[in-house]
């Protein structure tokens, strides 16, 4: 499991619009918005490859700006380990 938190930077005159693109994506929450554009989201995924791609589907929201990585953390799965 791939637990990451990442800053989104969207246009201001379209929060809304961007909320809801990262709404649909699976594992995507988005904890809190500013009216500047900033968005506070967290990305649940089965491992770091998944993230990676989440990541790069945020980066290609229509309207997003930018994203920041601040934190990631990666637990292996004890069943695929023995």
């Amino acid at each position: 499991m791939n637990i990451s938190s990442v800053i989104v930077f969207a246009r201001p005159d379209a929060c809304e619009g961007v909320r809801a693109s990262l709404h649909a994506l699976d594992g995507v929450q988005v904890h809190a918005s500013t009216p500047d554009g900033r968005h506070i989201v967290t990305m649940e995924t089965a491992d770091t490859g998944a993230a990676t791609r989440t990541f790069e589907a945020i980066e290609h929201t229509q309207n997003v700006l930018s994203v920041a990585l601040v934190y990631q953390h990666t637990e292996s799965d004890p069943e695929k380990e023995i």
